[in-house]
């Protein structure tokens, strides 16, 4: 008995040709045991098996194998190759079950599993088996066989015809894109947008809205352009004091005198001055306006009062006019300055209140900028007052402001009956692709309520009369039934057909069997 090691990379191709080998050199009641890698995948398969027997009988080589795998154990008992744990289990046992093989082999038994002796002896046959083979031994008619070979090969020619025409009406299909005419249709209609509405009222054209409202503060500056008179030099001249009295009057510098007529207009003597002690007798002297400005240039003989205790003493007069008294102008606030600033402030609280507010704004709402305005002024503080000096004029302002957001989803639902009202006979209205457009803005109220415009601009597809036309082109060419849909529907392009299989080149016979793409986009 010899052993011969497998390894996990031997197949049955080369298991084979170690069989051939060893077959020159075995001398007779030589076995062979193969002794299978534990890990490896060597006639793991039950085929394996089957050639390995077959080959080892061909070579009159008994076999056995060596492995612990229960599948292979299973798989080899029952082809009836000895199977072992070790060689030592082979040698102890080769009495027993080689010769057990060898005498299951000579009476031609199956070696493990099988009928047995009992079973396969004749058993005897009762009268209807026979019957039954009486039947089957008596020889058929001539001209019997050839009807039923003629009737079969009928029959074989009727089911193939019967298949394929249920081929030719039940497996074909296609596909014919259609595109018919389309026609650009658009309408407008005004909405009346009003806050607090929770649904769109289609008897009143009305759509939901909300007010928005923002706290905001802004300071400015523009420059002033308002002007003012400011004096600028006082007015001179020369003052005459005649003496009522026969003593010595001085006269300091000082002394006040002014006009009796009109405004009071007061002078001062710039310097001392005596005047003789005669009755009559004169003195001149320089005097200027106490307050500078155009005011001070009085004419001739105006100047004709004395202030104090020299009244009683003394006469005055302005033999020439007082000259010289000059203002000036520069700039001041004027009421348009404040209105112009306040015009200005209010801008750009609606520009920062716009911003925020668009900011509140969802996807389906627009805001209308001609509802924003001011609710509420908390505070107005100017810079400088009316007609106060100043070249640059600060306004700082705190209000409130409210803006209408309209929901613009409710009214396209409002723009789909004025839509559907201009789609000509014969047409149907593409709801797809279609543009919603806000127009201007018809007028705001002091509630908020928005009366605006609204444009829808879609298309209209022409009517598709099918069920004639599908019928007709059944079974046609793909070419010409695509010439004939192209005449007989409004179509805008030549249809495209699609058939499968490919090589089939023709609609298919039943109208079921066609599928209809209708293609409303405008491309």
């Amino acid at each position: 008995m010899r052993v011969i090691d497998l390894d996990s990379d031997d197949d049955i191709i080369s298991i084979c040709d170690r069989l051939n080998w060893q077959g020159d050199e075995l001398v007779q009641n030589t076995r062979l045991l193969l002794h299978l890698p534990p890990g490896g995948g060597v006639l793991r398969e039950g085929l394996d098996l089957v050639r390995l027997r077959r080959h080892a009988d061909r070579q009159r080589i008994e076999i056995g194998l060596i492995t612990p795998d229960a599948d292979i154990r299973r798989q080899a008992a029952a082809l009836g190759i000895p199977v072992f744990l070790t060689a030592e289990a082979a040698g102890r046992s080769r009495r027993g079950w080689w010769r057990g093989r060898r005498r299951r082999e000579r009476v031609g038994l199956p070696t493990v599993g099988g009928p047995g002796v009992a079973q396969l002896r004749p058993h005897a046959l009762d009268e209807a088996d026979r019957r039954e083979m009486r039947r089957r031994l008596r020889p058929a008619l001539t001209w019997q066989r050839w009807l039923l070979r003629y009737a079969a090969i009928f029959l074989f020619f009727i089911t193939l015809a019967l298949l394929l025409v249920a081929f030719l009406y039940a497996v074909p299909r296609a596909t014919i894109t259609l595109q018919p005419v389309l026609q650009p249709v658009g309408a407008t209609r005004v909405i009346l947008a009003e806050p607090g509405l929770t649904a769109a009222d289609y008897a009143q054209g009305a759509v939901p809205a909300r007010l928005l409202r923002v706290d905001n503060s802004w300071r400015a500056t523009v420059t002033t352009t308002g002007v003012t008179a400011v004096p600028n030099a006082s007015a001179r001249g020369k003052a005459l004091f005649v003496n009522l009295l026969d003593q010595e009057v001085t006269i300091p510098a000082g002394t006040r005198v002014s006009t009796s007529e009109g405004s009071n207009v007061v002078f001062q003597t710039i310097t001392a001055v005596t005047v003789a002690g005669v009755t009559g007798s004169t003195a001149e002297v320089d005097v200027i306006a106490i307050e500078p400005g155009s005011q001070g240039n009085v004419p001739p003989n105006l100047v004709n009062r004395i202030e104090g205790s020299l009244a009683t003493q003394l006469e005055v007069r302005n033999l020439e006019a007082m000259t010289g008294g000059a203002v000036r102008e520069v700039a001041a606030v004027s009421e348009a300055d404040q209105a112009r600033l306040r015009a200005q402030v209010l801008q750009y609280l609606q520009a920062l209140a716009l911003s925020e507010m668009g900011a509140q704004v969802t996807e389906r709402e627009f805001l209308a900028q001609e509802s924003l305005r001011v609710v509420q002024v908390t505070s107005e503080t100017y810079s400088h007052f009316l007609g106060e000096q100043t070249d640059q004029l600060t306004l700082e302002m705190r209000a409130g402001l409210v803006g209408t957001a309209v929901n613009t989803s409710e009214a396209t639902g409002l723009l789909y009956e004025a839509l559907a009202a201009q789609t000509p006979v014969g047409y149907t209205l593409v709801t797809e692709g279609l543009s919603f457009t806000v127009g201007d803005v018809v007028g705001v109220d002091e509630n908020g309520r928005v009366t605006f415009e609204m444009i829808v601009n879609g298309f209209a597809a022409a009517d598709l009369p099918l069920d004639a036309p599908l019928t007709a082109v059944a079974g046609q060419e793909a070419d010409v039934a695509a010439a004939y849909l192209y005449e007989q529907l409004p179509l805008r392009a030549a249809p495209v057909v699609d058939i499968w299989p490919l090589w089939f080149r023709r609609i298919p016979y039943l109208p079921t069997r066609i599928q209809i793409d209708v293609q409303m986009d405008d491309t």
